[in-house]
């Protein structure tokens, strides 16, 4: 049994998953914040420079080494990206408080963490889902996950599916929410069932989109996450979901690995989805990044999903995530980069 600290930011419930899955491992697991406040004053400050809350992160840097330093520790597994708020001296004297091996798992562009690219030396392993970071920067790739809520998902509802398609996510990114809006309003326009939950950080960051984008308004925003259980409950009532990237990433999203775990079809603007041992024309269709272009075929909402081998499934799982945050298991190797 192993003793671990999982460090990375509350939202969305992605580092609690995983550190529930080092417990049901039989690891001993303490989980921290990656900065000292979730507030969106603190957040809105920090995209703009951390420089500008130093004094808050100093304080909180120093009660984060404390708890390293009392918890005897094996691992402590740093999980995100962008919200890494710590200068190298911060991480460097966390690490001098304990013997415990670093290791971070990277679900932001490399290119968008503001303070990790500073103290990547500092870990021992760094992960990324990004795999042009991966080639670029000389990082590991590991893909994301999905999490127990999807596993043994009918392949068919035995009350039928109520939509042909459905959107769950993050749109307070332009591009991304302008190519599955577009998406989501011509699958509608050809008569088909679409659930959408357009997700919005803040009423604040609402009113400024709809401020500055037409595009925005009319929309209904939801302020408030679903929870995994009931993500899997439209999922599994859905034929298909859309997805898209963040502008500038092709790793690919959680939402996407969702999917494959709940065994439904994606309709993505991520071309490089044919790059991944899932992808299966009768099972993937892709998009261009406005969400207009690469007609879906009726063939693709008629026919039932594509069955895949059990270990394709296996590799992306939430219990493989987190042995390759651990070093166990065999490293990922579902990635080919090939001409398409």
């Amino acid at each position: 049994m192993a003793s671990i600290l999982v460090m990375g930011p509350s939202f969305f419930g992605y580092r609690d998953m995983v550190a529930a899955e080092f417990k049901r491992m039989g690891h001993r697991v303490t989980t921290v914040n990656d900065r000292p406040s979730e507030s969106v004053t603190f957040k809105s400050l920090g995209r703009i420079s951390y420089r500008l809350v130093d004094s808050e992160i100093a304080a909180y840097a120093k009660k984060v080494e404390a708890i390293i330093a009392e918890g005897q520790f094996d691992f402590v597994v740093y999980l995100s990206g962008m919200s890494f708020c710590f200068t190298f001296s911060q991480l460097e004297s966390m690490r001098r408080a304990s013997e415990a091996h670093f290791v971070a798992g990277l679900w932001d562009a490399f290119g968008n963490c503001q303070r990790l690219g500073a103290c990547r030396s500092l870990f021992d392993d760094v992960y990324s889902f990004e795999p042009r970071d991966c080639e670029q920067y000389g990082l590991k790739l590991r893909p994301l996950f999905y999490s127990g809520s999807y596993l043994d998902l009918p392949l068919e509802p035995s009350d039928g599916f109520k939509w042909d398609a459905c959107f769950i996510g993050s749109v307070h990114q332009r591009s991304k929410f302008h190519a599955v809006h577009a998406t989501c309003n011509a699958l509608k326009e050809r008569g088909l069932r679409v659930f959408e939950w357009y997700y919005m950080p803040s009423k604040s960051i609402e009113t400024l989109r709809k401020a500055e984008d037409p595009e925005y308004r009319g929309v209904e925003f939801r302020h408030e996450t679903l929870t995994p259980a009931q993500v899997a409950d439209v999922y599994v009532h859905s034929r298909a979901v859309v997805d898209s990237p963040q502008a500038g990433q092709s790793g690919l999203t959680i939402r996407t690995l969702e999917t494959l775990g709940a065994h439904r079809k994606l309709i993505t603007a991520n071309a490089d989805i044919y790059n991944y041992n899932f992808y299966r024309s009768e099972n993937v269709a892709v998009i261009d990044s406005r969400g207009k272009s690469q007609e879906i075929m009726d063939d693709f909402f008629s026919h039932s999903y594509s069955e895949l081998p059990k270990d394709v499934y296996e590799s992306y799982s939430l219990h493989s995530f987190a042995e390759t945050m651990l070093g166990m298991g065999e490293p990922f190797s579902g990635y080919r980069k090939a001409s398409k």
